[in-house]
């Protein structure tokens, strides 16, 4: 009699070799790091697939994933649930799942043996020449060997492969830390594998002869080109994608310094990353209408992020000033950072008032 059914499926993959305990309900799968099981390959899609087991069984169901899902080297219809049996095979991108039901149950109760006994041996008067017969030994039960309780489940496994390497000078960081962080002699060194590529197989096998190619992912050559990809790879794919490093809106953080170069512009820590984009985006308008009244309002705009009216036409002002007014506290911003801005991107002849309305 068996008290629960336990669902579990054995992965195999790029740096992949465990067993995965499946919990009630749905597990997701997918590239995205909000995944149940996240797999970290460019044949996965961000959504892939979702398992749903119950209490007696469970089913598959593609997700319209790109590149689809094989149940026993057949594809599924996307959105349409299949149910697994013991020993199927799922195959996500790079991956393999094994599906595996395991029904558990409680360990029966040993049968009560009974207390050892021994039998008294009466005391006899031995005659000589005769052997005095010994009490047998007392009965020592077995031990009841208890049955395997149910697999323990598997740990998540990581989106990049961690591999310690020797303890070395210079700037590189330390478990985490920054250069120069206090260390010990033993201390582990880590590389972060980047995403889609692996440490046992690389693609370079594809461009030599089938020679090279003895051995599998355990030979020599293939993690020796996996090492030499694992380092030309990230370069080849900043090389071939170039053109989104000059664009303001997919530009990489760290990139955003050099393309404010081209318009002279320099951003402090006051700047918020989406101003930054912002600005970029607009500055080949703004900086064609330098010194104008709607230049400077945009450009208040973006770095407040709240409205900004210009008055250059008051009868009540002096000669060649202009009112700014900012609708934000003057304890939300600051003050001399605003005032850098206007004096920077204002006529050189003009003087201004500079009011905050809550």
């Amino acid at each position: 009699m068996f008290d629960e059914v336990v669902h579990q499926v054995q992965i195999s993959g790029p740096q992949m070799d465990q067993t995965y305990l499946l919990p009630p309900g749905k597990t997701t799968i997918g590239r995205q790091a909000g995944s149940d099981l996240v797999f970290v390959h460019p044949l996965v899609s961000r959504h892939h697939a979702e398992l749903n087991c119950t209490a007696v069984s469970c089913e598959i169901t593609d997700l319209g994933s790109t590149h689809g899902t094989l149940l026993n080297h057949e594809p599924l219809e996307p959105h349409k649930p299949v149910t697994l049996q013991p020993g199927d095979v799922v195959e996500i991108g790079a991956f393999r799942l094994v599906y595996e039901r395991v029904e558990v149950g409680s360990a029966p109760a040993p049968e009560e043996l009974p207390a050892a006994t021994v039998t008294a041996v009466e005391t006899e008067t031995v005659d000589e020449g005769e052997t005095a017969v010994a009490a047998p030994p007392p009965i020592t039960p077995d031990p009841v060997t208890p049955p395997p309780g149910p697999p323990r489940p598997a740990q998540d496994w990581p989106t990049a492969e961690y591999v310690p390497l020797a303890p070395m000078g210079g700037n590189v960081g330390r478990n985490g830390r920054g250069p120069g962080a206090p260390h010990t002699t033993d201390e582990l060194f880590f590389f972060t594998l980047p995403p889609g590529l692996s440490l046992t197989h690389s693609r370079y096998l594809e461009y030599l002869p089938d020679i090279y190619r003895a051995g599998g992912e355990k030979s020599f050559i293939a993690r020796f080109l996996a090492l030499l990809e694992s380092i030309l790879a990230p370069l080849e794919w900043t090389i071939d994608n170039f053109d989104l490093f000059l664009d303001p809106k997919t530009s990489p953080a760290g990139f955003l310094p050099w393309l404010a170069n081209w318009y002279d512009l320099h951003f402090d820590e006051s700047w918020d990353e989406a101003a930054q984009r912002q600005l970029l985006t607009e500055a080949y308008l703004i900086y064609r209408r330098r010194g104008t009244a709607w230049a400077l309002r945009r450009l208040l705009e973006i770095y407040t992020g709240r409205p900004v009216e210009i008055d250059d036409r008051n009868d009540h002002l002096d000669d060649f000033t202009f009112a700014v007014r900012i609708a934000i506290s003057e304890r939300e911003i600051s003050r001399t950072a605003v005032e850098q801005l206007i004096n920077a991107n204002k006529p050189a002849h003009t003087s201004y008032t500079l009011q905050f309305i809550e």
